[in-house]
């Protein structure tokens, strides 16, 4: 038995099932690509010059989890100047 409250105590098998078992309060849209990429898109978001690209997409990863996953793939391939041989 776990105490909790010394007016309540909870079987560690109940404690468990609060913990695990239990549904998420709201759950969330599914996305597909297209419908991400059109919500960004109608949305009124816009990035200036000197905006840092790579903290807007942190930013905004609940908003556009896909999109978001996409530019960090694109940012982390290195830049370079050397010609292919």
């Amino acid at each position: 038995l776990i105490m909790i409250d010394k007016s309540k105590l909870i079987t560690s098998n109940y404690l468990l099932t609060r913990c695990f078992d239990q549904l998420p309060l709201i759950p969330k849209p599914v996305l597909t690509p297209t419908s991400e990429l059109d919500n960004y898109v109608s949305s009124d978001i816009q990035l200036r010059e000197n905006d840092d690209v790579q903290l807007f997409w942190k930013e905004n990863t609940e908003l556009f989890p896909i999109l978001s996953s996409m530019v960090r793939d694109l940012f982390a391939i290195p830049a370079s100047n050397t010609t292919v041989e």
